[in-house]
């Protein structure tokens, strides 16, 4: 049985719960269907298509994601320096991010910290219909449960990820893919990123249309 934790619930007693829960560990998501209410926050496992509630049948999967169907892409420049496709088949990591920091002579891989454990529960949980701020705090806190489960200091990550973050985000971009999804600059409200994101995608339009002419 794998475990996971229920991020969020939606429905009522009388139309049944659908719930999403992740796997912190091995960044994997299942949406749940069941006509027992169930805290936000607790713990189930889930075995095959089942899901169990302190030992007890809760309810049965009718959907679910793996990271391990994602691919990560770091060929182009991100200006959030994490980012995903808009069909979420793809998770973008800023080619100029280090792909390793090193916490207290503890390395951390950040494409599984930013990219798989961040990234794409982010991408999921706005897919399953919730804003990107609320999908960004819970993907946020994913991460955070990941890099303690590293046994590596969350303050001191996190200070040595804003650094990289501030500076990425300085950094005038080369080359946004197509189909990046601009939510999160959207509801941010963020029109300096929109405009410098729209004028890569239009150099990188050209430069196609260049190398096929």
């Amino acid at each position: 049985m794998m475990k996971y934790k229920i991020l969020s619930r939606k429905g009522s007693e009388k139309e049944g719960f659908t719930s999403l829960a992740v796997n912190y560990l091995f960044p994997s998501m299942v949406k749940i269907l069941s006509d027992k209410k169930v805290k936000v926050g607790s713990t189930i496992y889930i075995d095959n298509e089942a899901a169990y509630f302190k030992k007890k049948y809760l309810g049965r999967v009718i959907e679910s994601r793996s990271a391990d169907d994602v691919v990560v892409n770091t060929d182009y420049t991100i200006k959030y320096t994490g980012g995903y496709s808009l069909d979420g088949s793809k998770v973008f990591l800023d080619k100029n991010f280090p792909k390793f920091i090193v916490i207290k002579n503890k390395v951390i891989d950040v494409v599984e910290s930013i990219a798989k454990h961040h990234e794409v529960t982010e991408k999921w949980l706005i897919d399953f219909g919730h804003t990107y701020a609320y999908s960004h705090r819970l993907a946020t806190s994913i991460e955070r449960n990941f890099i303690k489960f590293m046994k590596v200091n969350w303050e001191d990550y996190d200070k040595e990820i804003g650094m990289h973050l501030h500076r990425n985000y300085r950094r005038k971009l080369e080359n946004t893919p197509l189909d990046l999804d601009l939510l999160p600059y959207i509801e941010s409200k963020d029109t300096a990123a929109l405009k410098e994101i729209k004028e890569s995608m239009n150099t990188a339009i050209l430069n196609i249309a260049q190398y096929l002419n």
